[in-house]
């Protein structure tokens, strides 16, 4: 059977990725600092902050005693905050580049020795925020941004040495995500806006005039994921959905 993790795969996105590859057959293993909430969904829960060495360092000895090796990555887990450039403190701009590009780093250069020996598959979960920049979100986009050229960077690393793909994946505002529900929140108190004019102002901006349904999203990456055949060639892709 083929192992995969996933980070933040207590929720949102990161949940259904989780439920869908477990219906490919593989063995999936969450990291996330947060803790899921229903039994069904612990089994295989590894609480790990994604920004410290050390606790991947502990959670890549876990895999190995008792998963034993690991054919897929999946960095899922992302941090958001929103407002206006001058408003952003310091701290608040770091701390979404920490877990966005900081925790992409670390997580895929300690469990990389187990990729290596499988040949295995990193599936970065991107934003269209990489390439569309969004009113008072300086730092996701940069974080975005960031984790983009990362992917294409380590394809170029570790694809032709290694036989590893890394691909990204840039979904649009997903519907119901923890992630979506805070942007539903500080997006009227930033701009002034009434919640049902900044809501239907989102909606506007997408092409489908609604949000994307993660399950579906999740359903599409795991079908890719599942066989390398069909994700090979897509090393150093980055595979959008709708704007």
């Amino acid at each position: 059977m083929k192992n995969a993790v996933v980070t933040g795969g207590s929720r949102g996105l990161g949940k259904e990725i989780c439920k869908e590859l477990r219906k490919q057959g593989l063995e999936v293993i969450n990291l996330d600092i947060v803790e899921p909430i229903y039994k069904k969904d612990k089994k295989n829960y590894i609480k790990c902050d994604i920004t410290k060495e050390g606790d991947l360092k502990k959670a890549k000895r876990i895999i190995e005693s008792e998963f034993g090796n690991l054919d897929i990555l999946v960095n899922n887990a992302a941090k958001n905050h929103h407002n206006f450039l001058e408003d952003v403190s310091e701290e608040e701009f770091m701390s979404v580049i920490n877990v966005n590009v900081k925790g992409l780093f670390l997580t895929s250069k300690v469990l990389l020795p187990l990729l290596k020996d499988t040949k295995g598959t990193i599936c970065n979960i991107v934003s269209n925020a990489a390439k569309t920049p969004m009113t008072a979100s300086i730092a996701y986009n940069a974080s975005k941004g960031a984790q983009l050229i990362m992917t294409r960077q380590m394809a170029r690393e570790l694809t032709k040495e290694h036989d590893i793909t890394v691909f990204a994946v840039s979904p649009n505002k997903l519907d119901g995500t923890h992630m979506s529900e805070q942007i539903d929140e500080w997006c009227p108190e930033v701009r002034g806006w009434a919640k049902e004019y900044a809501k239907q102002y989102q909606l506007d901006a997408l092409l489908t005039g609604e949000e994307t349904d993660p399950g579906v999203v999740a359903e599409v990456i795991a079908f890719i994921l599942a066989e390398k055949k069909r994700h090979k060639y897509l090393s150093g892709c980055n595979f959008e959905f709708g704007q």
